[in-house]
C-alpha cells in the first residue's frame, strides 16, 4: 500500500500507463456452503461483490485531487490530511505531505482541469472483504498528465484515503 506521494514521470512510466489500459473490476467470488450437496449438483452459487460505480469513482478521486491542488496552491496540505483515514493523518502531517508533493507543486499543475476532465481508470479493484478500494489511473490534462494511484477505506459510509501517489507525465503519442 501507498502511503506517500512520489513523482512519477518520464517515458516508463507513461508506458507503463499506456501498457495496462485495461479497467479491471473485481467481479464474482464463489462462496462455500456447509450443506452436503444435492442428488442433482447444481452449479456453486456465486455471490456479486460490490462494484463501484464508475461515476462514484471519478468523483473519489476528483475529491482527493481537488484537495491536493488546494495544497498545491497553498502549500499547506492539512485538509488533504484530515480527509484520510485516521492511519494516514498519523503517518503524513501537513509538512511531511509539503515536502512529498513537492516536485508536483513545482511544476505549477493546475489541478483544477481535473475537476472537469474524466479521468481513465485503468484499474478499480475493491477487496474481498469489500472495506478496500484502489484507484489506479490518468486524467488527459494539457499540458501534461496527472497520473494517479489511490488506496481508500471504507470507514461507516465514508471512502477515506489510506494512500495515494500522484505524478505528471508528459501524454503519450499514439
Amino acid at each position: 500500500m501507498v502511503s506517500h506521494a512520489a513523482k512519477r514521470t518520464g517515458t516508463a512510466h507513461a508506458l507503463s500507463l499506456a501498457i495496462a489500459m485495461a479497467l479491471a473490476l473485481v467481479g464474482a467470488s464463489a462462496h462455500a456452503q456447509d450443506t452436503p450437496a444435492p442428488a442433482d449438483p447444481q452449479p456453486a452459487p456465486q455471490a456479486e461483490a460490490p462494484l463501484v460505480e464508475p461515476s462514484y469513482a471519478t468523483a473519489l478521486i476528483r475529491d482527493v485531487l481537488a484537495a491536493v491542488n488546494h495544497g498545491n496552491w497553498t502549500g499547506n496540505y492539512t485538509v488533504l490530511r484530515d480527509i484520510a483515514s485516521p492511519e494516514f493523518g498519523l503517518a503524513n502531517d501537513p509538512t511531511r505531505l509539503a515536502g512529498l508533493f513537492t516536485p508536483l507543486r513545482e511544476e505549477r499543475l493546475d489541478l483544477l482541469q481535473a475537476m472537469v476532465i474524466d479521468p481513465v481508470i485503468l484499474e478499480s479493484a475493491l477487496s474481498d472483504t469489500g472495506q478496500e478500494l484502489r484507484l489506479t489511473g490518468y486524467v488527459p490534462l494539457q499540458p501534461r498528465h496527472v497520473s494517479f494511484d489511490l488506496v481508500l477505506g471504507l470507514e461507516g459510509r465514508r471512502w477515506l484515503l489510506l494512500g495515494i501517489s500522484v505524478g505528471a507525465f508528459d501524454p503519450i503519442d499514439p
